[in-house]
């Protein structure tokens, strides 16, 4: 059986959100690749001269690390020297695919892998090696999105990665309008990070739990827009009352940060913290409802046919809209409000879940129809 080796760009140990991401675009090319034995080569981005097997004499830059006076001279010197001689895990790979997550963001330009993986290592193989970027999405203040996509460095950088890949796929519009600006027409496609639960589905019995999700102020970041993080905790305090009197509610956490908050408001309340995806998916399998403040709990509970609400910060929330479901900026929301809502999209989940299920399959053969096209060669469906 052929061997078809994949080199994957992406997060590793920090966040189960970059997991679904992954799991998803890994779900999509075995099935693309369905008569081949798949090998994926993992890196993490923000590890980037992992990429290099372990004799590689770039890791002189380690030694250097420990070298007062001239420590960043020599580190720069070694890197640019030794990374011309290749060698990379990803030099002998088949495909190179950047998995998703936030692509386009102020300042994404001064990111730690730009240099070690987009300019020394895509730069120097994708006319040789196709190079896929997969479910880019945007990260910009949700009061300032007309800023996108940025500073002259963020133009330049954004400019050569689109010019590296043979592929571009968007998972929200304003990640499409920035490579338009450039040029570039996009298939805008729900993110990846639907595709994960890989036919596992949700039984939405009346008994379930209604998960939250919660972050102060509403997101990872304020982004400098003023966010009363004491309002919205204070928000999420009335609407477990309110939801409480006739529904069962649980946390839903994605870090110790999330348990320890979780704990704070509601101390009552059963808190999850899968650290697994299948374990996030066994405890999702018995809800029936979401509020999230991470965007891919919503995205992963919706790829087993969960609809929730979401309420955050940034663009990432228009992630979530491309999945048809409701989505708040963190300063519009009441309790009140929030509490109608989820009272009326509860009347129809069944509807919902046939609906969520539906985009996902349609999904999945949007990201094979637009892979098959840009390989340019024949892959089994």
């Amino acid at each position: 059986m052929p061997v078809v080796k994949i080199g994957l760009i992406t997060t590793l140990d920090t966040n189960i959100g970059d997991d679904f991401i992954r799991f998803g675009i890994c779900n999509l090319l075995r099935d693309l690749f369905k008569n081949d034995q798949v090998s994926f080569v993992y890196v993490n981005k923000h590890k980037p001269y992992t990429v290099y097997p372990m004799w590689h004499p770039v890791h002189l830059r380690n030694v250097a690390n420990h070298i007062p006076v001239i420590r960043n001279r020599a580190i720069n010197a070694i890197e640019n020297q030794f990374s011309k001689i290749g060698f990379s895990l990803f030099d002998n790979c088949d495909l190179i695919v950047q998995c998703g997550a936030p692509v386009f963001w102020p300042n994404c330009s001064k990111n730690e892998w730009v240099k070690p993986l987009w300019h020394e290592i895509v730069g120097r193989l994708y006319k040789r090696i196709p190079v896929l970027n997969l479910a880019a999405g945007s990260c910009y203040p949700w009061e300032r999105q007309y800023q996108a996509p940025g500073s002259s460095e963020d133009l330049q950088y954004i400019s050569s990665i689109l010019s590296y890949c043979r592929l571009t796929t968007v998972r929200d519009r304003l990640a499409r309008s920035i490579c338009n600006f450039f040029g570039n027409e996009v298939p805008l496609i729900p993110c990846s990070a639907f595709l994960a639960a890989h036919g596992r589905k949700a039984d939405l019995k009346e008994s379930g739990y209604i998960l939250i999700n919660f972050m102060a102020g509403g997101g990872h970041f304020d982004w400098g827009q003023d966010i009363d993080a004491g309002q919205w905790e204070n928000t999420v305090n009335i609407l477990i009352t309110n939801l409480g009197k006739r529904h069962k509610l649980a946390f839903l956490c994605h870090d110790e940060k999330e348990v320890f908050l979780a704990k704070k408001i509601a101390s009552g309340l059963p808190v999850f913290y899968p650290k697994t995806l299948m374990e996030y998916f066994d405890c999702v399998s018995h809800a029936k409802f979401g509020i999230c403040n991470r965007m891919h709990a919503s995205v992963g509970m919706a790829g087993m046919g969960i609809s929730s609400v979401a309420v955050c910060t940034d663009t990432r929330l228009l992630m979530v809209s491309e999945l048809g479901l409701p989505v708040h900026y963190v300063k519009d929301v009441d309790a009140d409000m929030l509490t109608e809502e989820v009272e009326t999209i509860l009347k129809s989940l069944q509807q919902e879940k046939e609906r969520l299920l539906v985009l996902q399959s349609a999904t999945l053969d949007m990201y094979k129809s637009a892979v098959r096209k840009a390989l340019s060669y024949e892959v089994d469906c």
